[in-house]
């Protein structure tokens, strides 16, 4: 027994101020990866601009300071993991429970307050003072605890402000490196909030840690929660779109509902009836980049989006789908609906479109369908995933910029698909620019497949499908477009897409587009005589 107690005091010493240590970490990782998330809540609704940024450093500081002044007014008048436990725990269920209202705060008061600078500092203390303060309490509680088994003060608060920065930093790095492109806003904030709660309840479990030897017991209990929590993810995960944005604006007159300047765009959304149509404007002419009806969210109004899918046809397996351009999220939420099961990531350049879908089309992030804010080239430069589809669909301006279409980009593009993977493209049909498409496509693609729209001489579209394997020919096709159809249930059938395939396509003596030489802007200008097709 003597020599039982004389143990004791040693292990308190040691594990007590380490598991302190290691829960500041933690909760300063909570802190900075859910200031970073708050810009994935306001943007939607206030921009990214720098008020929005001011509006979220400054609510985040302002309730840390708050924290810190409450945390060492409770440290003076208690020693009590519990009471620190109970607090934190508070923080984390208040982020558990965010995903349900934040949108109604936020939505109130974009509805409220006209000035972008009040209305995202105003929505920024709605959504994100309480659990901050909370959470600020912890490090100078902390330091008072840890005072308990040793009087190096100094030393005490030095680890325990410094060790919560570290984990500020990895909160920082890793939601925006890694949790954001990963999974979805609404998944991130429920696994903070888990990771918080599991440490609340540890830490009120810390006094019979040592009285009662029952650490193991704890550890399970918070491993077991944090299963839970994960495991049902999914049925907290958001839908493709949210219903009452889409309700709220069928019952919206017609016409202009909003015009947005962006850094790379002049956007206008318009109403006709059902139809909300996500638009351009360069040089006096207007240009639409999607239509929604927001009656039939399987519905795609534009003809093109409909034989997009014909693409699915080529892989043998479908399991990572990469979209480059999302518009309104037309063809991204027709895909989603009927594969929930295929991850879909959209890299869409300008964030005003993405925040336009968000807005006014209701578009939403899920665990399987990801936006991801950047130019489509710098992406698969820079990400080395690989997908089974590739759907490019980029316009800025006029046309696609060009270096969306050159060999390098495509010789790119083939070398981050998965075996058996193809690529399919949006190309207008009616310019000397998609002649040289289809030459650059078959300079870098031994499959080169053209799915043509001609019934529009003024905005003819064709579908082009690309990969590195040969064709699957017509018979093979049509099989695969029946057990498909048989297996999703698209409401355009596939099977309708397969005879609309044009082999005969002629690009000889057209020039390859390169990033030395592509003459985008002059090609798109100069019409194409092309033949009458099915």
């Amino acid at each position: 027994m003597a020599q039982e107690s004389e143990t004791e005091p040693d292990l308190s010493a040691t594990v007590f101020p380490a598991f302190i240590y290691i829960v500041a970490f933690i909760t300063g990782a909570i802190v900075m990866s859910f200031e970073m998330l708050g810009s994935r809540y306001l943007n939607p609704y206030f921009g990214s601009g720098i008020y929005t940024w001011a509006a979220l450093i400054s609510t985040v500081l302002g309730a840390l300071t708050a924290g810190y002044f409450l945390g060492g007014f409770l440290a003076d008048r208690t020693v009590s993991a519990t009471v620190l436990g109970t607090i934190v725990g508070l923080a984390s269920l208040y982020l558990l429970v965010l995903p349900s209202f934040a949108e109604a705060i936020l939505r109130f008061v974009s509805d409220v307050v006209d000035n972008v600078r009040l209305g995202s500092l105003y929505s920024a203390l709605a959504i994100m003072f309480v659990p901050v303060a909370l959470l600020g309490v912890y490090s100078p509680f902390a330091i008072r605890l840890v005072l308990r088994t040793t009087q190096h003060s100094g030393t005490v608060s030095g680890v325990v402000y410094g060790v919560s920065t570290a984990g500020s930093i990895v909160g920082t790095l890793g939601t925006t490196f890694f949790l954001i492109p990963l999974i979805g806003t609404r998944a991130i904030t429920l696994l903070l909030g888990a990771a918080g709660l599991g440490c609340g309840v540890c830490l009120v479990g810390l006094d019979r840690i040592y009285l009662q030897r029952s650490a193991g017991k704890s550890m399970t209990g918070f491993l077991a929660f944090a299963v839970l929590v994960l495991a049902c993810n999914d049925a907290w995960s958001a839908g493709l779109f949210d219903e009452s944005v889409r309700a709220r604006m069928l019952n919206q007159g017609d016409g202009r509902i909003a015009h947005i300047e962006t850094e790379y765009n002049d956007i206008y959304v318009n109403k006709h009836g059902p139809l909300l149509s996500l638009t351009t404007r360069v040089r006096n002419e207007l240009n639409f980049h999607s239509i929604v009806d927001l009656a039939d969210p399987d519905a795609l109004p534009v003809p093109y989006t409909r034989i997009m899918p014909v693409a699915l046809l080529y892989p043998q397996t479908i399991q990572r789908i990469l979209m480059v351009g999302l518009g309104a999220g037309s063809i991204s939420t027709y895909l989603g609906r009927a594969m929930p099961d295929v991850q879909i990531d959209v890299v869409e350049l300008d964030p005003g479109v993405i925040a336009a879908g968000r807005k006014y089309f209701g578009l939403q992030e899920t665990d399987n369908v990801h936006f991801i804010e950047s130019d489509g080239r710098i992406y698969l430069n820079r990400n080395n995933d690989l997908y089974d589809l590739i759907l490019l669909d980029a316009y800025r301006e006029l046309g696609v910029p060009f270096h969306l279409l050159t060999r390098e980009f495509y010789t790119l593009v083939k070398n981050r698909l998965a075996p058996g993977g193809v690529m399919a493209t949006n190309i207008t049909g009616n310019t000397k620019l998609y002649l040289s498409t289809l030459a650059t496509l078959r300079a870098v693609f031994p499959l080169v497949e053209v799915y043509p729209d001609w019934r529009d001489d003024g905005g003819a579209q064709s579908i082009i499908v690309a990969g590195p394997a040969a064709s699957p020919g017509t018979e093979a096709l049509m099989q695969r477009a029946v057990a498909l159809q048989e297996q999703r249930h698209f409401r355009y059938p596939l099977s309708d897409l397969v005879g609309g395939r044009a082999t005969e396509q002629s690009a000889d003596g057209n020039e390859v587009l390169t990033d030395d030489f592509a003459p985008v802007n002059l090609y798109e200008t100069m019409p194409l005589r092309r033949q009458k097709h099915g």
